[in-house]
């Protein structure tokens, strides 16, 4: 679907590539930082005015739904209304989307952002490099070296935000990275290589590994700790202590 939606852009709009345009695509959650990325984007109290006026234009679809912190999410609305009425950035709260509709917006993106307090490597960023759209994230994204140079990848300090992200969004609009984002994801990151890649790592760890000792099945391993029932975890004397020792030994074992 990915990329079919790059074909379907290109045919559209032959001339303009990508839109003045920026997804969120993650989950309305604290971990995920839609609260300090919106907050980087006001500019009444911005330590750096003149970096959200250089953002004039841009819009910014948040899209994900509410993850259940309904607190943490109508605080979110609130900022998205608070950016918006500035008149400077206008950002969008799309909740869930389809596949299709998701795939249509990364390949109208300019770029990719994730503003993670807490994240690994997150597949949204490959979804992005398929469509040829770089990524603008923080070093808690935590993404390995191979791609690092395919995007901006910031130290998450909110008052430098503004400035860092309009220097991403200048630099993409004068084609800065070039179409590397996309012929990485032509390269690395086509579906039967990385399955086949994977069933030969097996094969070598099959061939080449080191045989363990037998695994304890779960059952004979609790067996022992519990035997006595939860009233022998709990019960007086050292009982729990020999309990509980008996039960850290058979999880060590299933390990």
């Amino acid at each position: 679907q990915l990329e079919q939606a790059v074909q379907s852009r290109s045919a559209r709009s032959p001339l303009r590539p990508k839109d003045k345009l920026l997804i969120f695509p993650a989950d309305i959650r604290p971990m995920k930082g839609q609260t300090d990325f919106l907050e980087g984007l006001l500019f009444e109290g911005a330590r750096r005015p003149a970096a959200v006026q250089r953002l004039r234009g841009l819009t910014v679809v948040v899209a994900g739904g509410c993850d259940g912190n309904q607190t943490y999410c109508q605080e979110v609305v609130g900022l998205t209304q608070r950016v918006n009425n500035e008149g400077l950035v206008n950002v969008v709260v799309a909740d869930q989307l389809k596949d299709d509709e998701l795939a249509q917006l990364y390949a109208a993106s300019l770029g990719v952002v994730l503003h993670s307090r807490v994240d690994c490597n997150p597949r949204a960023v490959y979804e992005g490099l398929v469509t040829n759209s770089p990524f603008f994230a923080t070093e808690r994204t935590r993404l390995p070296a191979l791609v690092q140079h395919l995007g901006h990848i910031g130290d998450g300090d909110p008052e430098r935000l503004s400035e860092q992200l309009a220097d991403f969004v200048e630099f993409c609009e004068a084609g800065g990275f070039a179409g590397r984002p996309g012929e990485f994801a032509r390269r690395h990151l086509v579906e039967a290589d990385v399955y086949r890649k994977t069933v030969e790592w097996m094969d070598n760890k099959y061939l080449t590994g080191k045989s363990l000792d037998p695994v304890i099945r779960s059952e004979d391993a609790l067996s022992g700790a519990l035997g006595g029932g939860i009233a022998g975890l709990f019960g007086g004397g050292g009982g729990a202590g020999g309990a509980l020792g008996g039960l850290a030994g058979g999880l060590a074992g299933i390990r």
